[in-house]
């Protein structure tokens, strides 16, 4: 099923005698709808100048046409405020508040790909979208975990905000490349910022702004997600009433990450984050691209795969917010991140004759320069960490202010915390 049949919803048919009154109450609707919807947050400027007639029509090159955009021509796209509410690991999850089991209530998490929703900018659970074609009527992006042969499990929420992350970041660095600039981002475990150095102007002419620019948010966009991580291992949450380390490194994130943050090049180098409407339509493109790549299953069978390493990498017996719903976690952040698949000894037969007994993963590269230059010469994130996180180890010996360079050691105490906690193989897949 394609993503446009996926989205188009249709209305029963009025019974006799009730037609026009409905009629009348959805045009109603729609006008009010329409009235609501938000503009586009972000444009730039396509309008070409007068002398690219000439260049046009007249010249014998048209590479000058093909140009890298000027700093002045990068969007103003707006900082994320918003939270993607999906997904902790595991099917049919029950929940619990406070000390009191809620009755009746499961969250399925599992989708297939048919399932996927349209793309929109620093969604929540619901939006109004302000895309041509969805009448501005709240919708749904439709996140979940969908199964695939070559990336294991897929959280569609971590790719959707590791992609939004890393294009607002990208057309911030886009813009102060040669002056430098501090970004002040929303606490998050402690007040977080990136600082951006002065880049040489010969290399800027000698890389391009594009090639810098993506590599350089690509990587700090990783490094963003790992301090995520890392915060909701130590207690930090989006609502101080709902825990969330039982996500905290869970199977699919960090990989879910980086494959949103992959698309930016592909959007930058193919210019479609200039429009808000452009950015959406691209990111459901390159999703659905990525994910058919990854050999998705279809969602029973990804329920079945779930279900196979139930007691294995999670504890259907757990409700949330409990830390023990999470049995392994996956906390490898250097060089390719490679996913997790369900282990072959583990694998339902129906997900063995979709994927193969031996199926290939494709490991996504995370590189850290570009020749013999660092990317942590130029960019840093810069963390100080709150009072919760300052009160524990390794924070008790490292101090306050901490730095993505931390993260290693950081992520030791961590695995050492999580071997004592689910034993010697918890942070392994087999």
């Amino acid at each position: 099923m394609s993503h446009e049949t996926a989205r188009r919803r249709t209305l029963p048919s009025a019974a006799t005698g009730c037609g026009s009154a409905i009629r009348l109450i959805l045009a109603v609707l729609l006008v009010l709808g329409t009235a609501c919807a938000k503009p586009p947050r972000w444009t730039s400027s396509d309008k070409p100048e007068p002398e690219y007639a000439a260049i046009l029509l007249e010249g014998d090159s048209l590479a000058y046409l093909a140009r890298e955009p000027l700093p002045s021509e990068v969007p103003m796209v707006p900082i994320r405020k918003r939270l993607r509410p999906c997904c902790a690991f595991g099917t049919d999850l029950r929940v619990r508040v406070g000390a009191v089991p809620v009755p009746g209530f499961s969250i399925g998490n599992i989708m297939g790909i048919d399932e996927v929703g349209p793309h929109t900018y620093d969604s929540g659970a619901l939006t109004r979208s302000s895309q041509a074609g969805y009448g501005g009527f709240r919708h749904r992006e439709n996140n979940g975990l969908l199964y695939t042969c070559r990336g294991g499990f897929i959280d569609t929420a971590h790719v959707r905000d590791y992609v939004d992350w890393t294009l607002y970041l990208g057309v911030e660095l886009a813009r102060n490349l040669s002056k430098g600039l501090t970004i002040e981002l929303p606490d998050e475990g402690g007040q977080r910022r990136i600082v951006l150095q002065p880049i040489d102007r010969n290399l800027i002419d000698r890389y391009g702004i594009t090639r810098i620019t993506t590599r350089l948010a690509s990587w700090i966009g990783f490094q963003l997600s790992v301090w995520h991580e890392i915060a909701t291992w130590f207690g930090w949450s989006w609502s101080p009433t709902f825990p969330e380390t039982a996500s905290a490194f869970s199977p699919e994130d960090l990989y879910s990450n980086i494959l949103g943050i992959k698309m930016l090049e592909a959007l930058s180098h193919r210019r479609s984050g200039r429009t808000e409407d452009i950015y959406n339509r691209s990111v459901d493109t390159w999703l659905e691209l990525l994910l058919e790549y990854l050999d998705p299953v279809p969602k029973s069978v990804g329920v079945e795969a779930m279900r196979s390493v139930d007691g294995h990498w999670w504890d259907s017996n757990r409700r949330l917010p409990d830390k023990e719903l999470t049995l392994r976690r996956h906390m490898d952040i250097d060089g390719s991140i490679a996913p997790w698949l369900v282990p072959a000894a583990r694998a339902p037969e129906s997900l063995r004759e979709i994927c193969g007994d031996n199926p290939e993963l494709v490991a996504i590269a995370n590189p850290d320069g570009v020749l013999s230059l660092k990317f942590s010469d130029w960019v840093n994130l810069q963390i100080e960490v709150d009072d919760n996180l300052a009160a524990q180890a390794p924070f008790t010996e490292i101090g306050r202010s901490v730095t993505q360079a931390d993260f290693p050691r950081i992520i030791e105490a961590i695995r050492e915390q999580n071997r004592e906690e689910f034993g010697p193989g918890a942070d392994q897949p087999n």
